[in-house]
This record gives C-alpha cells, sequence and structure tokens, in this order.
C-alpha cells in the first residue's frame, strides 16, 4: 500500500523507527554545544541498535544524527519573537476592555438621545389639561429604551406612593439630565402646576429645540465615524496583517541573520 507522501506503510515504519532511535541519541547531547560529531560516534557504536552495524552505517548515522543535533541546539527563542508574544498578549488582555469601552460610549449617546426625546414629550403635554405626573411617566414609558426598567418600576409603584417611587427611580439613575426631570416631577407631585414645575422647559423651548438639533448633528457626525472606523477595520487589519507583520517580521529576520553573520566573523 503507498501511502499519500509516495511511501509505502514499510518504508514509513522504518522512517519512524530510525527517528524513534536517533531521539534517544538526541537527548543526550540536548543543549549541549560543544558536542562533537566523534562523541556521537562513539555513542552510535555502543547504541543496541548499531550493535551489527559496519563502520558506514555508523558514520551516516553519526552525521545524521550530528545534523539534528546542530539544528536543534541553534533553536532559541528570539527578541523580536517575545516582543510580538508581549504584543499579541497585551492586545487580547485588552480587547474585552476596549469593547466595553465602546459599548459604554454607544450607551451614552443613546441615553442622550432619549433623554432629548423625554423633553419633547414633556413640552408637548404640559400644556394639556388634566395631565398629570402619572400619565407623564406613562409616556415616557411608552417611548423609552435605555431607562425603560426603573421607569417601568415608578410607574408601578406610583399608586403607593408617588414621590417615593420617583425617589427610588431617581435612586436607580445616574444620569444627570433624567435626575433634573425627575427632579421637577417631583415638584409637580406637591401640587405644583406642571407647567410651573417645567417652566425651564417652557421658558427655553426655542433653546432645547436647538440643542436638540445640534445634538442630533453631533449624534450623527459621531456615529458616523464609529461607522467609518468599523468599516474600514477589515481594510486595515488585512493590510497590517498581510503587509506590514510579514514585512517587519522579513527585515527582522534579515537583521537577525546579517547580525549573527558579523558575530560569527
Amino acid at each position: 500500500m503507498i501511502l499519500w507522501d509516495g511511501l509505502s506503510e514499510k518504508d514509513e515504519a522504518k522512517a519512524m523507527e530510525i527517528t524513534k532511535q536517533d531521539n534517544e541519541i538526541l537527548d543526550r547531547f540536548r543543549g549541549n554545544l560543544k558536542t562533537t560529531q566523534d562523541e556521537i560516534r562513539k555513542t552510535v557504536e555502543k547504541s543496541k541498535y548499531y550493535q551489527e552495524a559496519d563502520d558506514g552505517e555508523i558514520d551516516k548515522a553519526a552525521e545524521r544524527i550530528f545534523n539534528k543535533l546542530q539544528i536543534v541546539n541553534s533553536e532559541y527563542v528570539q527578541w523580536f519573537e517575545l516582543l510580538l508574544a508581549f504584543v499579541f498578549s497585551v492586545i487580547g488582555y485588552m480587547t474585552p476592555i476596549w469593547i466595553l469601552i465602546f459599548q459604554v460610549k454607544m450607551r451614552q449617546l443613546e441615553m442622550e438621545d432619549e433623554v432629548m426625546q423625554f423633553q419633547t414629550i414633556i413640552l408637548m403635554l404640559m400644556r394639556i389639561e388634566r395631565v398629570n405626573v402619572e400619565i407623564i411617566l406613562e409616556w415616557l414609558e411608552r417611548y423609552s429604551n435605555i431607562f425603560k426598567a426603573p421607569i417601568t418600576k415608578c410607574v408601578n409603584n406610583y399608586e403607593s406612593g408617588a414621590w417615593e417611587a420617583l425617589e427610588n427611580m431617581k435612586e436607580e439613575v445616574t444620569y444627570g439630565p433624567l435626575i433634573r426631570i425627575i427632579e421637577s416631577l417631583q415638584a409637580a407631585v406637591e401640587k405644583i402646576p406642571i407647567v410651573d414645575a417645567f417652566d425651564e422647559l417652557d421658558s427655553e423651548r426655542d433653546y432645547y429645540q436647538e440643542k436638540r438639533k445640534e445634538s442630533n448633528e453631533r449624534l450623527i457626525k459621531r456615529k458616523g465615524m464609529i461607522g467609518k472606523a468599523i468599516g474600514f477595520a477589515p481594510m486595515v487589519c488585512m493590510f497590517v496583517g498581510y503587509l506590514i507583520i510579514p514585512l517587519v517580521f522579513i527585515g527582522l529576520t534579515s537583521m537577525s541573520s546579517s547580525f549573527q553573520t558579523l558575530t560569527a566573523k
């Protein structure tokens, strides 16, 4: 039977046996840079595998093992291999942190946009008769996404105590603009008209509209930049992986070889 590499099963078994015999002798001299071919020849002569071999077979085996030993002893970890291992380990360690930072940035942009929507909803509802804090909370819950959980909890607990429900929601929320809205809702709960509680929104309506427009433009610009970065990331990775890194590796290898040649001379 002929195997895929052109060797028969018999030849492959013979080659594996020779490799096994050579490895036993290599293990004795591994790491000894002063080993000579004569020392290996003496070891081969004493080996149980070559007790009936003639001088030609012993010389051939000693030369083969000596050449393998030179290759094994010449292998060592080079400085740029350590550098690459360190760089890749740092990248692998920091990647989850970078992903979390990216998610936090995106979450912050979404929170800003959602609070701007809340302000717009309040500006539309505050002039309607018979609108109270509970109705405003129900509308905010309907259009919420990031802050849906605390608003829903506040709506569910509203009947048991409006002020306490709003206070609990304020404790759960850490975003400043939303906290100011909650404080205004608390003021409206204390029998202060909603229009007076949100007088800043009413008196500065044009300002908030312009601010929302500017914020949306800034948000779109930021998302566009992030989208471009994500879109170009595969091309940059391919460019670096297939061109820069191989060229750097070849340059470092050539420099190391030249340095070894100069040292040997």
